[in-house]
């Protein structure tokens, strides 16, 4: 089978060069440089079918027109339409929206989505199949996402854009900075844990993870507005090794290696109340800055910065995917596949169920 291209390539970390091979029948795997992560070589780890989309990105002309057919094949969209600079209903922008029946965004790109369209096993291949979809130009950062948390016992959620980097045969890995309680990793791993960049507030999420406090159910949302379709998985969190998180952090940049150092992220910089600031008053970024310059003297004589204790991997288990299309009339396609025969997430021997939804 040929091999297909995730992404172009760039120099010089050899880590990087990274190429995807064609996964139907999905006995092949993601080839990093001369490293080979076959599950047969390496037990402990996964397949991975994905790794580091985006981090060797770089818009080339074909993909560039690329998404300007897609864009011109969504010319659909009612431009003739008078919008209106007010929000609040009248009885003219009444009348204009019954005379315009297609003023909200119609769905006509795709063919109907069957059944036989989807993989019949496996919902991490329907994934990896829609995410190299040809259509979707890699400038476009199809690998952008959205991961939804929620604290315990309140059960508040919120939500963050981010990029996933890999995909391997147990779900969706995401790498992020979890220092602060105030952020994510307080949700993820509990109201307890706490971690700095200085080591005046001692933790590491290696460690901290066995302790199991936090809400480790989560959601990560895909949207690919281009081709009209979005996949939704809720699953289980599961901390990555301090290994596997070492493996990518060396893939990183080193002034990306630096911003991690100093950022606590998501701690309050600074603030203001409600009587407001003078026009030449620090708002924090000096802070910030002064931070990084701080780690960039830390570092200065370090070859390969270390893994900071606070920063690292997890990885999303589903327990359900759906794969949602855009259909004519809002009658979408929507397939979901439910984990079935198996609680407990680390199990291999389960299996999926499909439904389709109505929209």
């Amino acid at each position: 089978m040929p091999i297909r291209h995730l992404i172009p390539r760039r120099s010089p970390l050899l880590l990087l060069r990274t190429t995807i091979l064609q996964t139907r029948p999905f006995d092949r795997v993601a080839v990093m440089g001369e490293m080979d992560f076959n599950a047969s070589s390496h037990p402990q780890h996964p397949k991975r079918l994905v790794f580091a989309p985006g981090d060797i990105a770089g818009p080339q002309n074909d993909e560039l027109k690329a998404a300007a057919t897609i864009r011109s094949a969504a010319s659909h969209l009612a431009d003739d339409i008078v919008r209106s600079d007010t929000s609040t209903p009248t009885s003219a922008m009444q009348v204009e929206l019954l005379s315009h029946p297609a003023r909200a965004h119609q769905f006509v790109i795709n063919p109907p989505l069957h059944i036989s369209h989807l993989h019949p096993t496996n919902p991490l291949h329907q994934f990896h199949k829609w995410f190299k979809d040809p259509r979707i130009p890699r400038s476009s950062a199809p690998e952008t996402c959205t991961l939804a948390t929620a604290s315990l016992p309140s059960g508040r959620v919120s939500a963050r854009m981010l990029y996933f980097k890999e995909l391997d045969e147990r779900g969706w890995v995401i790498y992020s900075n979890w220092g602060s309680k105030e952020g994510k990793g307080g949700q993820v791993f509990g109201p307890e844990y706490r971690a700095s960049a200085d080591g005046s507030v001692p933790g590491d999420i290696h460690q901290s993870a066995a302790l199991n406090q936090g809400n480790r159910w989560a959601a990560l949302t895909f949207l690919w507005a281009l081709v009209e379709r979005q996949v939704r998985i809720e699953g289980v969190i599961e901390p990555l090794s301090r290994e596997e998180s070492e493996m990518y952090w060396r893939t990183r940049e080193r002034n990306s290696q630096i911003g991690a150092w100093a950022s606590w992220q998501s701690k309050v910089l600074w603030s203001v109340g409600p009587e407001g600031v003078a026009d030449d008053l620090d708002d924090g970024r000096a802070e910030l800055e002064r931070r990084v310059k701080d780690t960039e003297a830390r570092f200065a004589d370090v070859k390969d910065i270390p893994l900071p204790p606070f920063w690292g991997g997890i990885r999303l288990v589903p327990e359900s995917v759906e794969f949602w299309q855009g259909r004519a009339g809002r009658l979408h396609d929507r397939f979901r596949y439910v984990r079935e025969g198996q609680t407990d997430h680390t199990a291999e021997d389960f299996k999926w169920r499909i439904e389709r939804l109505s929209p």
